[in-house]
């Protein structure tokens, strides 16, 4: 008998949490806004975007394939976020827009550094940057115009060419 009150109290006690847990997180979909709306740090994001694409440009002309290989991957995994988050800014499906702009040129990238042909990834960069600029264009960014890195760089803490 004092088996059965004990099993009986110990579902009454599961059956209360469940019962709570539900209004927790019925209450957390009510109160937690839309993913659509949802913050995302995209100017941060693309911040990053470009930090890559700089340190990619410096260790693909200077032969540092293996480093290259590391940059082209940090660029397309953070392009994924940024799909991943639906971000739409300003009415404009800006992770839609990067998704369909943005692979082929990364591609590109990455074919030119498994040939590790720098001719052939000076093109293949080029065209990524000009990508970037045809969205930033879509989007209404125009004024973040995006260049290919003219001089050594000088800013970085970091030896670019293979050890």
């Amino acid at each position: 008998m004092k088996t059965i009150v004990v099993g009986l109290l110990l579902a009454a006690s599961l059956a209360g949490n469940l019962f709570l847990w539900r209004r927790v997180t019925a209450l957390e979909v009510r109160i937690a806004p839309p993913a659509a709306t949802q913050s995302f740090p995209l100017g941060e994001m693309m911040g990053y975007l470009q930090r890559y694409a700089d340190k990619l440009w410096y260790a693909g002309t200077t032969g540092n394939w293996e480093l290259a290989g590391f940059y082209h991957d940090e660029i397309a995994e953070t392009a994924d976020a940024i799909a991943a988050a639906h971000v739409v800014d300003e009415g404009i499906e800006t992770s839609r827009l990067l998704t369909t702009l943005l692979p082929p040129a990364v591609a590109g990238v990455k074919q030119a550094i498994a040939a590790q042909d720098t001719a052939q990834f000076r093109t293949k960069y080029e065209t990524l940057v000009d990508t970037c600029n045809a969205c930033h264009q879509e989007t209404k960014h125009a004024f973040i115009h995006v260049a290919v890195p003219a001089g050594p760089p000088a800013h970085w803490n970091q030896r670019f060419a293979p050890p």
